[in-house]
């Protein structure tokens, strides 16, 4: 056999060689993958993320600051894995329903706030890029775009706590350059820190705190007597008021 014809076959041998390797590499990834996801469908989901559901269950009327509070807590003593509860709330994030996306939002912004680790997380999981798309898209309610907007604007402006990671910086100006306006940022707008849970809803107190006071109203009377001598006690507040106004060096800062 020629030294050319030698060459020749060697050569093929090592192709067979080269792609029998590459095809058994490729057997191995999709075992691999297919490995990993019968491992989810049998072992159901982690208990991480059950616990993220349950504090942004569609059942929740509004958020819910205890669990929010327990689930920080949890982080910052390592009961539960940072990272799993990142994954569970973007996962929530990419929810069409309403109502799930805003409680995840908050749960978000509540973890971020209360535990130190969270922000590195939240940039590893690229869940900045799931907030942006909720944003763009044109189903997603005001209130939770208007919610996404103003966390997105406040990581993105903290760039002197947040100089280690760009991506807060990069994201926030990406959406000014496009034109995306931001609904500004205020006390309300802002998940608050450490809020004890709510027994009863706002509207509830309110209504209650009426009704107490027109029952009190109702169930009071006044003689001519009492109702001048209030009368007085008011008129003499406001002379001592007045006087105190007019002879203070200060009137500026009193008014």
């Amino acid at each position: 056999m020629s030294d050319n014809l030698m060459e020749k076959v060697s050569a093929f041998g090592e192709r067979l060689k080269i792609g029998g390797a590459e095809v058994g590499r490729k057997m191995s990834e999709g075992m691999s993958q297919m490995s990993f996801k019968m491992k989810e469908l049998f072992q159901g989901p982690n208990p991480v993320e059950k616990l993220v559901e349950d504090a942004t269950s569609e059942a929740l009327e509004e958020p819910d600051w205890a669990m929010n509070l327990d689930l920080c807590d949890m982080i910052n003593t390592e009961k539960i894995s940072s990272v799993d509860l990142i994954r569970g709330i973007k996962k929530r994030i990419m929810l069409k329903s309403p109502r799930i996306q805003y409680l995840a939002l908050v749960l978000l912004e509540t973890v971020v706030k209360n535990c130190e680790k969270a922000f590195s997380e939240v940039a590893a999981e690229r869940v900045l890029d799931e907030m942006v798309k909720l944003i763009d898209d044109p189903q997603t309610v005001v209130n939770n775009r208007n919610k996404a907007l103003v966390m997105i604007e406040a990581w993105g402006e903290s760039t002197s706590e947040l100089r280690y990671l760009p991506v807060y910086e990069e994201t926030y100006k990406s959406l000014r350059s496009r034109g995306i306006r931001f609904p500004g940022r205020d006390n309300e707008s802002l998940a608050p820190i450490f809020t004890p849970p709510r027994s009863v809803s706002e509207t509830e107190v309110d209504a209650t705190l009426a009704e107490q006071i027109q029952r009190d109203i109702r169930g009071q009377s006044f003689t001519k007597e009492q109702t001048k001598e209030a009368f007085d006690v008011a008129r003499n507040s406001i002379e001592l008021l007045s006087t105190v106004l007019s002879s203070s060096p200060q009137q500026d800062a009193l008014q």
